[in-house]
């Protein structure tokens, strides 16, 4: 979910605690004062108690516990480390004691601009002896004598000898990626017992896979399959891996679409069998010469290609579903990769269809252009039977990743910056500019220091419906930043997209409650403006009475005001 951005960092003092484990979870208090916030926000660090157990329910000491994502209202997103993160916190690791426990900290603050809360943490845990848990999420508050305890798994080794030709390879002149997440957290892990055999330690029992390739004198030269393996508890797990040589694929963008090509990219992707587990992968992408020309350097022997990609005023036509999508979603709501197997004679040839312009005038609440906003939209590629992320926005080289074996493999260190924001444009002097977009219901929002979009239903972005032949127009009010606060709509956020929380699920489970919750989505769907005052009215007193019947008079009262200020719009 998309956010606000341009937050400006002037002050933070923190108070740290003792971090000894299977104490009482305490706060740290932190003040983060913001040049756009209408006064000091308190931000604090809390923590909760986690028991980590095995499978005989034993206690595990020393397993790592580390936060790698925070939920809000707002979403679901990455609790980045870098210190640039929206909570103006990073992340930090803790061992379980003696009694499997360890002190798992947060903020108390998902967004300090936006006065979002945290409701939920992601974790890794993880023990050189046991499977790591890369996906433990968290809903807060988090009881320990009522949650159920992680469980990490016994986990198994794989011995893997790599062969060229039939013969043994040095196998310190290999580098994997595998299915673990270890694979990038710590691929230190991998290792050489002997001349001829790498040894995997500790993954999960049942269906895993390897993908390796050789480096010689900085250079890779050979490459496996993506070799699938089914792992036994009771028996030594180990296969034979055969590298062939790498050879370049080359390929071009349709050629229907006008010389010389400018700005123009492809991203790459492997297809995985299934969604049934985490399967090793590999990405890549390159540029694309103004002849419309692209070459892939490095690739898996004999893998198909996902393959999508965009130049100035064209993207990628969305790809059909292959034979390995059990159940391809109809209608589909993404952007998807063209499937191509050069293995199988595929020409490697990118369909493409023009973007259609999008022309954005941003003014103040004084009707007075806006100069120099950064407008952007961010529609997302969803990788078959794989996640999602913003259509070539992150380019990174696999072929670079993959020789990382002294230390974690940060996709960050690999992002390269060559083309900038996709999707985004600045405003001129007169507030205007256009921006070129896919066909399909988009999302425009800006990123600025001093401006944003107000708050509406909880997100600060707007929908533009983009038809094929037909130039979009659009204007945008923005306000000083900190004028609202996207916190103001944690609680309706959590009932009304998705019943997204804890709290809101059982609020939603309530069925006076439920009842006002799909009539308040009937006012908006059948509303021609939804921010016609009268509307949005009838809206909130329709939310005020929804929490009245979930017993939270605070909330209702909140929303009776927000009513009240809207109803003093109306025109009388």
């Amino acid at each position: 979910m998309k956010g606000s951005i341009g937050f400006i960092w002037l002050f933070c003092i923190a108070v740290v605690i003792s971090p000894a484990g299977g104490q009482e979870p305490a706060k740290d208090l932190a003040f983060s004062l913001l040049s756009d916030s209408t006064g000091p926000v308190m931000q604090s660090t809390e923590s909760f108690q986690l028991r980590v157990v095995d499978d005989d329910g034993e206690p595990v000491a020393n397993a790592r516990v580390t936060p790698w994502a925070l939920r809000s209202s707002q979403g679901h997103g990455w609790w980045a480390s870098d210190g640039e993160d929206r909570s103006e916190t990073k992340p930090t690791s803790a061992l379980t004691d003696e009694h499997g426990i360890a002190i798992v900290k947060y903020p108390r603050l998902r967004d300090v601009g936006e006065q979002t809360k945290t409701i939920g943490v992601s974790v890794w845990v993880d023990h050189p002896d046991h499977v790591l848990e890369g996906s433990v999420h968290l809903d807060l508050p988090h009881d320990l004598s009522s949650a159920d305890p992680v469980v990490l798994k016994r986990g198994v080794d794989l011995f893997v000898r790599p062969m060229i030709d039939g013969r043994p390879v040095d196998p310190k002149s290999i580098v994997a990626n595998w299915s673990d997440s270890r694979s990038w957290k710590d691929p230190t892990v991998l290792e050489a017992i002997d001349s001829q055999t790498l040894k995997f330690p500790s993954l999960e029992i049942g269906d895993a896979s390897v993908l390796l390739m050789r480096v010689l004198d900085d250079q890779i030269t050979h490459s496996s399959r993506i070799v699938d393996v089914t792992l036994s508890a009771d028996q030594r797990n180990e296969i034979t891996v055969e590298l062939k040589p790498v050879v370049p694929i080359k390929g071009q963008l349709d050629p229907a679409v006008p010389r010389p090509i400018r700005n123009g990219r492809v991203v790459c992707e492997t297809l995985d069998p299934s969604v049934d587990y985490d399967r090793a992968g590999f990405i890549t992408w390159a540029p694309v010469s103004e002849n419309g020309d692209f070459v892939i350097p490095v690739w898996p022997t004999g893998e198909a290609i996902q393959l999508a990609g965009i130049c100035d005023g064209y993207i990628g036509v969305s790809g059909q579903a292959p034979p390995e999508v059990s159940d391809p979603r109809k209608p589909d709501p993404y952007l998807r990769a063209q499937v191509i197997r050069p293995d199988q004679g595929d020409s490697v040839v990118l369909r493409m269809e023009a973007m259609i312009p999008c022309d954005i005038t941003v003014i103040n609440q004084d009707d007075e252009p806006v100069e120099g906003v950064l407008l952007d939209s961010w529609p997302n590629i969803a990788w078959w039977n794989g996640g999602s992320q913003v259509y070539c926005d992150a380019l990174v080289r696999g072929e670079d990743m993959i020789r990382v074996g002294d230390r974690k493999r940060n996709y960050n260190e690999f992002l390269q910056d060559d083309y900038g924001i996709p999707f985004s444009v600045r405003t001129d002097a007169n507030g205007q500019a256009t921006l070129m977009l896919p066909k399909g219901s988009q999302s425009l929002g800006i990123r600025d220091d001093q401006y944003e979009m107000p708050a509406f239903l909880g997100r600060r972005y707007t929908k533009i419906k983009m038809v094929p032949g037909e130039r979009a127009e659009i204007t945008l009010t923005v306000q000083r930043k900190g004028t609202d606060h996207l916190g103001e709509w944690d609680k309706l956020a959590g009932v009304v997209f998705g019943c997204s929380t804890r709290e809101g699920r059982r609020i939603c489970a309530l069925p006076e409650v439920r009842e006002k919750m799909d009539e308040f989505a009937k006012t908006f769907r059948e509303g021609k403006n939804r921010q016609d005052p009268k509307l949005l009215a009838e809206a909130f007193t329709i939310v005020a009475d929804a929490f009245v019947k979930a017993g939270d008079l605070n909330e209702s009262m909140k929303w009776r005001k927000k009513a009240a200020e809207q109803q003093g719009k109306v025109a009388p």
